[in-house]
């Protein structure tokens, strides 16, 4: 998990709202006044992180003097408890905001309960209570939440319900984050743009949680430009990037749809040797093995059996999804549905 998750308060992974027409996202004038309206609370923010980043059980006792000074700031809580998750099991974490829920029941204590609570149903009605007990800035962020959870279970309007929310929050940083992650499961680069747009969140620009949010943006345009079709774009805004996989693995694929399929093997590759379990780079292989060679390209290289080496990477990436909790809806349906394809006999 990177600083800047933590610092913008662990984001669930994370539909028509029943309107006539597609709901519209406020203006970058709207957002921009929004968060300025934020400021002191962001900076605090970033100083409490830096105050558990730095050593977790002195930092708690900090930040919760902090919370206590500062109860109209919701996200300081939900950032100790995201360096709780970090540190503590999650089964005990669970019976402690249970307990705060049944003897201090609150907007807040529901949402911290439904954030640490293994069950999803529980979870939608803990963020449904907070969203309905709290004020503008905690319904907006337990809105978030709960669609966050929705979206695990595939449900389709989850996005237009949130564009809708943003419509009317345009401040909820959570919001404009979960709208980038769905975005590209239905489909709509054009969110994934806005969203990025909207960054950065923290404000200190010479420090390095304003510079990780600054690289979200950038990868978040970059998929973007490679979506439609402008490369030379993406080539550009990638210099911003210090990441150095996730500019091999965007690299690669400039390579690939600029007609060097066998660069972009190269460069994939070489990611994978490096990083055995990396399983995007593993997802995007297969891909390029079918989708710019063919079952029956020969060359300087390729394997012999492109064929099956699609189907070895793609049975190897359905086997690291099951050992982590960062799924990809879309990569994952994606990976099945080619995995029966290329199982299939050949005409």
């Amino acid at each position: 998990m990177s600083r800047l998750t933590l610092a913008l308060i662990t984001l669930a992974l994370t539909n028509s709202c029943g309107l006539l027409f597609e709901p519209s996202l406020p203006s970058i004038d709207e957002i921009n006044l929004a968060k300025a309206t934020q400021y002191d609370e962001w900076e605090l923010l970033t100083e409490c992180f830096f105050v558990l980043q730095e050593d977790f059980e002195e930092g708690q006792a900090t930040v919760t003097s902090t919370i206590s000074n500062y109860p109209q700031y919701p996200r300081l809580s939900l950032l100790l408890q995201d360096f709780e998750i970090k540190h503590l099991p999650l089964s005990t974490l669970f019976q402690d905001y249970r307990k705060l829920d049944d003897e201090q029941p609150s907007a807040l204590s529901a949402l911290l309960l439904a954030r640490v609570d293994p069950d999803r149903e529980r979870r939608i009605a803990s963020a449904k209570r907070a969203a309905d007990t709290a004020g503008s800035s905690l319904f907006a962020i337990a809105k978030v939440f709960e669609l966050g959870t929705r979206a695990e279970d595939g449900e389709a309007s989850v996005v237009n319900k949130l564009v809708h929310l943003l419509g009317s929050h345009p401040g909820c940083a959570e919001g404009w984050r979960l709208l980038a992650e769905l975005a590209p499961l239905h489909d709509r680069s054009d969110y994934v743009l806005a969203a990025a747009q909207t960054e950065p969140w923290i404000f200190d620009k010479e420090g390095s949680l304003y510079g990780d949010s600054k690289t979200i943006a950038d990868k978040a345009a970059v998929v973007k430009f490679l979506q439609v079709g402008e490369l030379g774009q993406a080539r550009s805004r990638l210099r911003n990037i210090d990441d150095d996989v996730f500019v091999k693995l965007a690299e690669a694929s400039v390579y690939a749809r600029d007609n060097n399929p066998l660069k972009a093997l190269e460069i994939i590759t070489a990611v994978i040797e490096a990083e055995p379990d990396n399983h995007v780079a593993i997802f995007n292989r297969a891909l390029l093995y079918r989708d710019y060679f063919g079952y029956d390209a020969i060359g300087k290289g390729l394997p012999e059996d492109i064929r099956q080496a699609e189907v070895d990477d793609l049975v190897r990436f359905l086997e690291l999804m099951k050992k982590t909790d960062q799924i990809n809806l879309l990569r994952l349906t994606q990976a099945e549905y080619r995995l029966s394809v290329a199982k299939e006999p050949l005409n």
